[in-house]
């Protein structure tokens, strides 16, 4: 949903993110002595194509970054917040929307399709330590114009998530730790892309998302990219 059309330069955080548990003790809103339990929020640019975006929190900007790029989770009040990017250095939206951001969650932005139809993809990443001895990893398919597609390793049968269509994501699922997992992801049984000797590490989070445009044969063609939530 469009909000806004233009926003400020003000490029100051609201305020420092203490840990990864994100509590305010310093920073009180409206002069409140409570503490503040704030939220976590994360821009990814997953949109081929798209050149440089800047990424605004409450019509501020938070800062620059390119395709394929993450920035991390930004402390955030809880609540319902203004959220959107612009190409670098513009003042002018790409596209914006709201967030309803609740204490203590966390939360990426994903922002899809390519330049003429940017949108955001709003997630909720429930970071809830793995079991004892395993690590958790998610599958996003964020490559524009695809068919359903499913994400396996190298040599098991069976994948690991099945049929997701552009935009749709599956939750965070527990896997073993490997110090060089060859991941794949697959149209039937069609391997269409590879991402090898990735690491996953005991006791940590991580998102495989397909990317780009099965059309490109640049930067921006269709493969498989990795990031650690936590």
């Amino acid at each position: 949903m469009k909000t806004k059309n233009y926003f400020g330069l003000t490029t100051k955080l609201i305020c420092a993110l203490f840990a990864i548990t994100l509590i305010f003790s310093a920073c009180k809103k409206d002069w409140n002595d409570d503490p503040i339990e704030a939220a976590g929020i994360g821009f990814v640019h997953a949109s081929p194509g798209t050149g440089p975006l800047d990424f605004i929190l409450d019509n501020q900007k938070i800062g620059s970054f390119t395709y394929t790029n993450d920035r991390g989770y930004y402390a955030a009040y809880p609540g319902t917040r203004l959220v959107g990017v612009s190409k670098k250095d513009s003042l002018k939206y790409l596209t914006n929307g709201t967030a309803n951001l609740k204490g203590g969650g966390f939360y990426s932005v994903f922002v899809v399709d390519t330049l003429k139809s940017t949108k955001l993809l709003l997630i909720e990443d429930d970071l809830k330590a793995p079991e004892t001895d395993k690590a958790k990893i998610r599958f996003i398919n964020l490559s524009p114009g695809s068919s359903p597609l499913d994400l396996a390793v190298e040599g098991n049968a069976t994948a690991l998530f099945t049929a997701k269509a552009f935009k749709e994501y599956t939750p965070f699922t527990a896997i073993n730790p490997s110090d060089s997992y060859t991941f794949q992801v697959k149209q039937g049984e069609t391997v269409k892309a590879t991402l090898p000797a990735i690491k996953i590490e005991k006791g940590k989070i991580y998102t495989i998302w397909a990317k780009g445009l099965s059309s490109a044969t640049d930067s921006t063609k269709f493969a498989l990219a990795v990031m650690t939530n936590k």
